[in-house]
């Protein structure tokens, strides 16, 4: 048995209420994970040493003391991190079946085109994305699609050493959605891949807000959890896989009502639109008309 398939097995058993060696050896066998009895605690000792679980001795009910197991803040991060794994898995394969279907791709195609006229398709284009999207199908999608219609100029601010290619037209810069590093005003729209954070979640906003050259457009894609924890209130971006997504890279995720979001565009944008796009698993807020007030 490979030693992480059965230090998850554990920690599972523990967390579904065996505490004791035994118990924890009855659930590992029921699950189908044999071990002998004398191998688990060494196991369980190593576990403690890597501080995955705490032991706490406890009075025997008729002999000596007992160990009684509990799962620690790290051992629940171990298993956040194994099932985001294996729902990250299916997210993608669910992604690329939906990148195959013609009909779904067209719909988000017909979305994003009633907003063209509003675009400045020979002007610059920045493109800002956090930590962990690069990678998904999605994205690339949509990157290779704004290659077909724009025609200027485009500067994607990603993490350092993250995504490169040599498309000439594609300008790589080294930041995140909190700082973009261009200068006020510079670009004549500007594309937020956006995951809101509990302090300053407006933050990413104004700074894409910033760069761009009235009257702008601002195009805010945020993607959705395959498992949402409320499929009616996709700003409710409090869904386990987003969360452990977020908490690897050393943030959390937030509650950001919608009311709040058109709120902050609204106060810097003329016009506001939000459309629901399930079938790619995300929901696209665009913005044009710069307001005046909103230069810097």
């Amino acid at each position: 048995m490979a030693r992480t398939d059965l230090t998850t097995g554990i920690l599972r058993s523990i967390q579904q209420g065996a505490t004791y060696g035994y118990q924890i050896h009855r659930a590992l066998a029921d699950a189908g994970q044999e071990i002998r009895l004398n191998h688990l605690y060494p196991v369980l000792k190593r576990m403690e040493e890597e501080g995955l679980v705490v032991a706490n001795e406890t009075p025997g009910e008729r002999g000596p003391k007992r160990h009684e197991y509990a799962i620690t803040a790290k051992g629940r991060d171990y298993l956040d991190d194994v099932l985001f794994d294996a729902i990250a898995m299916v997210r993608l394969a669910y992604l690329e079946y939906l990148a195959s279907d013609r009909t779904t791709m067209q719909r988000a195609l017909d979305i994003l085109a009633r907003f063209i006229p509003h675009a400045k398709l020979h002007g610059r284009t920045a493109l800002v994305v956090p930590p962990g999207y690069l990678s998904e199908i999605n994205f690339r999608w949509f990157l290779f699609q704004l290659f077909d219609v724009v025609q200027g100029d485009i500067f994607l601010v990603r993490p350092q050493g993250t995504f490169e290619t040599e498309e000439p037209r594609l300008t790589l810069l080294d930041g995140g959605e909190s700082y973009v590093p261009l200068r006020d005003n510079y670009v004549d729209q500007s594309v937020l891949v956006w995951v809101p954070r509990p302090r300053q979640w407006p933050r990413p906003i104004e700074e894409a807000t910033r760069i761009i050259r009235p009257p702008g457009l601002l195009a805010i894609i945020l993607p959705d959890a395959l498992l949402a924890r409320d499929p009616n209130r996709p700003f409710e971006v409090g869904a386990f896989i987003e969360g452990v997504r977020v908490r690897r890279s050393g943030g959390r995720v937030t509650e950001v009502p919608l009311e709040k979001v058109t709120a902050v565009l609204e106060d810097k944008f003329h016009h506001v639109e939000v459309e629901s796009v399930p079938e790619l698993s995300f929901h696209l807020l665009v913005a044009w008309g710069k307001k005046r007030s909103a230069e810097t």
